[in-house]
């Protein structure tokens, strides 16, 4: 569900191409991190792999993980247009985290006050009805904010959405975005195109899904 027009990134980059590590290293601990997955599909970061091998000390990893989150979040259709430093405060709100291919984040009819920005993967947005119909909604890229209808409605998700492959995402509390979302125009005016763009475009989708269904 790409928002605006936009080419390839920062956000493309892997938090191993911020650390001052040689390509050898890197290979080394990449090797490490394909031998030590778990049967899940959930590893380590390369970040904590570097760290353990003595490679990077934690504040070099701890730098290379803001630079990249807020590379991230400057390539969010809704934050794009802040500041460096606006950017670098926004970013001490948000956290990382990692899920496998197939793995559920988002469960609709729950309350989960959390927004989420897709940093690298694919996922997808669907719905079920109360007969166990599934409608796929939208399919989600790098750069792509994820569960913002729940802002207007107390963290009740009205879809979920699933990893289709291995998805970085940085995650943040409404409640620590509320500032922005609030106060500062640029970002609540992105916020709010964001939202009704997408609302027209679910319902729109429910629209031709219903019509679809068998009359009862």
């Amino acid at each position: 569900m790409t928002d605006t027009p936009r080419g390839k990134g920062s956000y493309l980059r892997r938090l191993a191409e911020y650390l001052a590590c040689a390509p050898g290293t890197i290979r080394a601990a990449l090797q490490h991190q394909a031998q030590h997955a778990s049967g899940n599909g959930q590893h380590k970061r390369i970040g904590e792999i570097l760290q353990e091998l003595g490679t990077v000390s934690q504040s070099e990893l701890e730098a290379a993980i803001r630079h990249q989150r807020t590379d991230r979040l400057r390539e969010c259709y809704v934050f794009r247009n802040l500041s460096g430093p606006e950017l670098n405060s926004l970013s001490s709100r948000f956290r990382e985290v990692t899920v496998p291919e197939g793995y559920q984040f988002i469960i609709q009819d729950e309350e989960d006050p959390t927004l989420y920005v897709l940093g690298l993967g694919r996922a997808e947005v669907y719905r079920t009805d109360i007969d166990g119909h599934w409608m796929h909604i939208a399919y989600l890229e790098p750069g792509d904010p994820i569960g913002e209808m729940g802002y207007f409605q107390d963290g009740r998700r009205s879809a979920s959405v699933r990893a289709i492959e291995r998805c970085e995402l940085l995650c943040a509390n409404y409640g620590d975005l509320t500032h922005y979302f609030e106060n500062v125009p640029h970002v609540a005016h992105a916020f709010m195109r964001l939202v009704q763009q997408r609302a027209r475009e679910t319902a729109r989708i429910q629209e031709a899904f219903d019509q679809q269904q068998p009359d009862t």
